[in-house]
């Protein structure tokens, strides 16, 4: 069947969620805010349900309607307001993504904090082109390689806002193992050329590590700025999805039984040489 996508993205439905909270802080009826705002309240029910495109200048100046003073929650509805698609190099694929999909890569796009953690492979945003063409090569259903490398490399380069980004990444040790000697030897040396990065942080579970809260699968856990929830995602055969819960402390649980960075460092040059 295929995806409407008539409906809003997920920026546009944050920022008019943004604007429903303001005007219910504020205590009013969707009637009284549109007087305040020089709007009906058709407008305002389309701004806030995402319908209705604003620009920043707009958004300013429904703030300035509604009489917010000077808060962080202004920064991030105008910095919303600015990119309500989400980060243009999506756009190009959204066409063949689930809605879902396409919504989850937006807020991926706007987390400055992305924790990230794989088993039995690789985290999708630590991995070299080959060892992700690898992956794209034995999909199924096919994909595409060339394009799905193209989304994926946007997604590995991207920069919320052209702010840096940190990136934690935890992975199983089976991980390091898996594939073909050479494209593992590239993927090795690029996790070294990443660590070195002051904005990321690479650690391993070593198989001795045994049983632990891991186990269940790969996920991500997304950090926000000024924004307090995170949220989680979850990565399986059948692709990536939403988790039914926070698995903020699932991450800390795994951290508990990860190697130090250096220690980590000093597995992965072990394990490269091996590949020569």
């Amino acid at each position: 069947m295929p995806v409407d996508y008539r409906a809003p993205n997920i920026n546009a439905r944050r920022l008019g969620l943004h604007f429903r909270q303001i005007r219910e802080a504020f205590e009013l009826s969707y009637d009284a805010a549109a007087a305040r705002l020089g709007r009906d309240a058709d407008w305002l029910i389309r701004l806030e349900t995402g319908f209705e495109r604003v620009t920043p200048e707009q958004a300013r100046e429904v703030l300035d309607g509604y009489g917010v003073p000077p808060h962080a929650m202004r920064t991030v509805v105008i910095d919303l307001a600015s990119r309500p698609s989400g980060p243009p190099w999506l756009a190009p694929h959204a066409a063949r993504l689930k809605a879902l999909v396409r919504d989850l890569y937006t807020l991926e796009s706007e987390a400055t904090v992305v924790h990230t953690y794989g088993i039995p492979v690789m985290p999708e945003l630590v991995r070299s082109e080959r060892y992700a063409r690898l992956g794209f090569e034995h999909s199924i259903p096919e994909v595409d390689a060339d394009e799905e490398w193209e989304l994926l490399d946007h997604r590995q380069r991207h920069r919320p806002g052209g702010r840096p980004r940190t990136l934690d990444v935890i992975f199983c040790e089976a991980a390091l193992r898996n594939g073909p000697p050479d494209v593992l030897h590239g993927q090795c040396a690029h996790l070294l050329e990443m660590s070195e990065d002051e904005h990321a942080s690479v650690r391993v579970i070593p198989f001795d590590a045994g049983a632990h809260a891991g186990l269940q699968g790969s996920f991500d856990v997304l950090e926000f700025p000024i924004i307090k929830d995170k949220i989680s995602f979850v990565h399986t055969a059948l692709g990536i999805d939403l988790a039914g819960r926070d698995l903020s402390r699932t991450w800390s649980l795994i951290e508990d039984v990860a190697l130090s960075p250096a220690d980590t460092r000093d597995m992965i040059r072990t394990a490269m040489n091996g590949y020569l």
